[in-house]
């Protein structure tokens, strides 16, 4: 089966009719998140789907719907014309229409195929013309919607379903069935007949107690197996859900781990910021902050107006003091004048009196005054008299002295020498330096800003990454990838012991077949008396040999396809990863009968977490592998279409892989965004061009039509462009 050509009509977003043109090889389809690549793929599910008539009103274009006036009527449809022993051609179709009242009808539902022989096209049921090119078994190896639907072994029937349908052994199911019936009834007759030879009837008694004592042991051993097996099965899917989700575990716990550190500096950050700084910086002295040169010019000010002030003091203190000397001389006068004696007390005054004493001489009629003469002491005597009166004097003129009105009468020239000192030394450096201290501190508190700033950005991107990596996980919580990370070892120490348990069980159910074996030989060795008997015995031996060959060659046949199967994958393997680490694919028979696809080294080391890229190509190689089978045992080929395969690829060379896909010989379209990059100056994502002309493969661009309304359905369209 080859695609030449699908025409999607009025189906959701793609509005009219839209066309597409398939290559022999790989056709990509490009477009961004939101374009339409998940709608066209769903197109071909709702066309591929024959089990029922939908003709859902969700399926019909909304800007169709919101042009249509009263009565208009259009329709539906998805139709693909392919090669497949002629050319042929299917069409899925419905009619809607708009009522009076506005509403939207569906009509007129149709499935429809044509035969084109030479210029004649034969109407043909659509539904039987795809089953009869296309049956639903095959098409289940066909659509792929992402990374996560490429495991083809992800239950438990998938392998017996994929061998059935492509290694011809369904019809070794019913001749095993068939011959294990007649043995079962031949060996029944048998038995039943020896038991009727007198000769034979000890041994085939004997024989018979021991053969249903072995086969009720292994009815046991087998019903262990069985829950074992289940065990086993569970503990291997569990694992294999861990091992597919070790990279989520540990990046959800580095994310964790990030995240809780982000916001232990996130709060410190903020008990930063949040400081009363206005109560640490703006003190009584702040606003000096600002008048350098005024905090310099204050002292200077202050001891100009204290010289003044002393200025002003010492010629107030000389005036009262020659007011003093003034009154005192009047007073002495007017003494004199009223009780005149020839030598008063004062004269001569101090200073002479001392002189003369320190000179030993009377200056007044100028003789000797020897010390400790009469002459001297009488000079002393009258020193000493001088000094008591004038003590006595000072006494008494103080106590009839009205007191004297300062010059100043406060103390704020002082208060203000005392602040000059204050502010010099130490405090006045610590006044300069107070714009700098508040500065520094504003700076600081705007640098823990942009540092939050950043710390929340980090965290909300962290959050982001978390959501994303949950979202990729569905089917694991992060509690669940929480406990698994730390479950996972003993998990698999008790996978390891449930399979040590079945790998004994499965010993001893070999030993006991064994056993059995030996006893239906003996049982088969006997030879019985009554001809007839020995027919049926004869025919027994045969029919249990022609059993065990069909069971034997059943096996053969499901482990020479799993060979075959892996032989091919590793093919493409080799193809798909180029130039690149690839491993080799190991397709593992599972307990419960299904099995499981691993990637292993040369050395037979299980790589139990490869990346997304080699993932993704180990699983399409199997796909690839599966449709080289189907060729080759069924004469018939079909297309691989897959949706968003290599979106856990992150950075490869993209226009190498498609054009290895491209070269493979095999028809595949894929739905990708790969080559798109982000044009800073549109602020958009533009075609990679520089990989796209490396492509080999055919490519289509779609891509919303311009000027929609990201808030109304009914202007979303999207339109399609044919690049190479």
């Amino acid at each position: 089966m080859k695609l030449n050509k699908i025409i999607i009509k009025n189906f959701r977003s793609y509005y009219g009719e839209n066309y597409f043109e398939l290559s022999d090889g790989l056709t990509l389809v490009i477009g961004d998140n939101g374009d339409g690549k998940t709608t066209f793929f769903e197109a071909l599910e709702w066309l591929f789907d024959t089990s029922r008539d939908n003709k859902s009103e969700s399926n019909i274009s909304e800007m169709r719907k919101a042009e249509m006036g009263i009565e208009d009527s259009d329709e539906v449809s998805v139709t693909m014309s392919f090669e497949h022993r002629g050319e042929k051609e299917i069409c899925k179709k419905f009619i809607f229409e708009k009522d009076a009242n506005g509403a939207i009808r569906t009509r007129d539902f149709s499935f429809v195929g044509y035969e084109i022989v030479g210029s004649e096209r034969y109407r043909r049921d659509g539904k039987i013309l795809l089953e009869s090119c296309f049956d639903t078994v095959v098409r289940r190896y066909c659509l792929f919607k992402g990374e996560r639907e490429l495991n083809v072994f992800d239950n438990n029937t998938a392998l017996k379903t994929l061998v059935d349908t492509f290694s011809g052994i369904k019809q070794f199911d019913n001749l095993v069935e068939l011959t294990s019936y007649f043995e079962q009834q031949s060996d029944n007759l048998v038995t039943k007949e020896l038991k009727k030879d007198k000769k034979q009837e000890a041994v085939i008694k004997r024989l018979e107690s021991e053969l249903s004592k072995v086969q009720s042991a292994i009815s046991d051993v087998r019903h262990d197996i069985s829950i074992k097996e289940k065990a086993v099965s569970d503990y291997e899917t569990r694992l294999r859900v861990l091992e597919e989700n070790q990279d989520a575990c540990e990046n959800l716990q580095n994310i964790n781990a990030r995240i809780e550190q982000k916001r232990i500096e996130q709060r410190k950050l903020m008990g930063y910021i949040n400081l009363d700084y206005n109560a640490m910086l703006l003190d009584d002295m702040w606003i000096l902050r600002a008048f350098p040169p005024i905090l310099s010019e204050y002292p200077k000010k202050v001891a100009a107006l204290s010289r003044e002030k002393r200025k002003l003091q010492k010629a107030e203190d000389e005036r009262i003091a020659i007011e003093k000397g003034k009154q005192e001389a009047i007073q002495e006068i007017q003494k004199l004048a009223n009780d005149a004696t020839p030598l008063p007390w004062n004269l001569p005054d101090k200073e002479t009196m001392q002189e003369m004493i320190d000179d030993e001489i009377c200056k007044v009629c100028g003789r000797p005054a020897k010390k400790g003469s009469d002459a001297y002491n009488f000079m002393v005597n009258k020193l000493n008299e001088y000094l008591d009166h004038i003590c006595k004097k000072t006494e008494v003129t103080q106590q009839h002295k009205a007191p004297v009105k300062p010059l100043f009468e406060n103390t704020y020239i002082n208060e203000l020498h005392t602040r000059s000192i204050q502010l010099s030394g130490d405090t006045e450096q610590e006044l300069i330096m107070l714009a700098t201290v508040i500065a520094d501190r504003l700076a600081f508190v705007q640098s823990r800003k942009q540092d939050l700033e950043q710390v929340n950005k980090d965290l909300i991107e962290d959050e982001d990454a978390k959501m994303q990596l949950l979202i990729q996980t569905p089917d694991l919580t992060e509690e669940m990838l929480i406990k698994n990370f730390k479950d996972f070892k003993g998990l698999s120490d008790s996978s390891k012991r449930a399979s040590l348990d079945l790998q004994e069980l499965k010993h001893e159910l070999e030993d006991l077949e064994a056993e059995k074996q030996e006893l239906k030989e003996q049982q088969n060795q006997i030879v019985p008396s009554n001809g007839i008997v020995r027919v049926y015995q004869k025919v027994h031996i045969t029919l249990e040999r022609i059993m065990k060959a069909f069971e034997a060659a059943k096996d053969r046949n499901v482990a020479e396809f799993i060979q075959t199967l892996e032989e091919q994958a590793n093919i493409y393997l080799k193809k798909l990863n180029a130039d690149d680490f690839r491993g080799v694919i190991k397709i593992k028979r599972t307990a419960d009968g299904s099995a499981r696809i691993n990637l292993y080294s040369s050395n037979d080391t299980l790589i139990a977490n490869p990346g997304g890229a080699q993932k993704t190509t180990m699983y399409m190689s199997v796909l690839f592998a599966i449709s080289k089978i189907t060729t080759l045992k069924r004469d018939e080929d079909y297309p691989l279409i897959f949706d968003a395969p290599t979106s856990s690829f992150g950075d490869f060379k993209e226009d190498i892989f498609y054009n290895i896909i491209d070269n493979i010989d095999k028809q595949c379209i894929i739905f990708t965004k790969d080559l798109l990059r982000y044009n800073r100056e549109t602020e958009k994502r533009e075609l990679d061009f520089d990989k796209i002309n490396q492509l080999s493969c055919s490519v289509y661009r779609i891509q919303k039509s311009p000027g929609y309304d990201e808030e109304d359905l009914s202007t979303i369209r999207t339109i399609t462009e044919r690049i190479k």
